[in-house]
């Protein structure tokens, strides 16, 4: 009887791990922000759909009232990129720029794609904007934004570091916020640079996530990994990661792990 229970609470966890979006909400406090501006952060879609043709997904994210939309990767799988992919690619940034403006980096799976420029070209359709290795000036509620994003770092690329350097040279008024889909690249380097906010996902949140222990594996990081998941404050900025919303490969189940939009106040 306890085993029967035991199962029937496991199984409604895999449901909810798999199918049911939490949202999830934190501030960041910057003396370079005078009004608010409400950024959601989503990644790891993977060609996911969550409800009737993604309504579920695009209803939260219309009911938080962003003021930017960002997509930090992993929208689409590399197994998706046939016609159809891409055009349900096209279609989930159209319903997003509906709401919001959208800006979106690259993650490993459009980067690593042999259709990688038919993404690119579904995301120009879209109206949403691709930052790769180019960046955005943005005001939003009279606050001045640099938005810039990089697909891929190393702490020896001198063309990837004088990208981030290049990209921070404004006015010490501006908030910068550097879209990268992996934490790991912070860790590795991008850490160094005075960036207010780095956004990422690619760990879907360690996958598994076990009581008391956390996120249990994530690429890269390997076993019980430091930044799988959260807002970590740090010398230099903040880094956001998000858990994301869909799983890789497909057929792997998230567990007690709920797929993620996250939600961020600047102030």
């Amino acid at each position: 009887m306890v085993l029967a229970a035991l199962l029937v609470a496991f199984l409604i966890s895999l449901y909810v791990s798999n199918s049911c979006i939490k949202i999830t909400r934190h501030t960041l406090e910057s003396e370079k922000i005078t009004a608010p501006v409400r950024l959601a952060v989503i990644s790891d879609l993977h060609s996911k759909e969550f409800a009737n043709s993604n309504a579920d997904l695009y209803s939260k994210i219309a009911k938080a009232k962003p003021d930017l939309i960002l997509t930090v990767g992993d929208m689409i799988s590399d197994k998706n990129c046939d016609a159809q992919g891409i055009e349900y690619h096209k279609e989930v940034l159209t319903k997003l720029c509906d709401i919001a403006p959208v800006y979106c980096s690259l993650g490993n799976h459009e980067r690593h794609s042999t259709q990688l420029e038919s993404i690119k070209e579904s995301i120009a359709q879209a109206g949403a904007v691709l930052l790769e290795r180019s960046y955005a000036d943005v005001e939003l509620n009279g606050n001045k934004l640099r938005l810039f994003g990089l697909s891929y770092y190393l702490s020896w690329d001198e063309e990837a570091n004088g990208f981030i350097s290049e990209a921070l040279l404004t006015d010490s008024d501006v908030f910068s916020l550097l879209l990268c889909h992996n934490p790991e690249f912070y860790v590795w380097g991008i850490k160094n640079y005075p960036i207010d906010l780095m956004v990422s996902g690619h760990t879907h949140g360690g996958m598994l996530k076990l009581p008391l222990l956390g996120p249990v594996y994530a690429p890269e990081q390997g076993w019980f990994p430091e930044y799988a998941a959260g807002f970590y404050k740090e010398e230099n900025g903040y880094l956001a990661v998000t858990t994301g919303l869909g799983s890789s490969p497909e057929y792997m189940p998230r567990v007690f792990n709920r797929p993620e939009i996250m939600i961020i106040d600047v102030k």
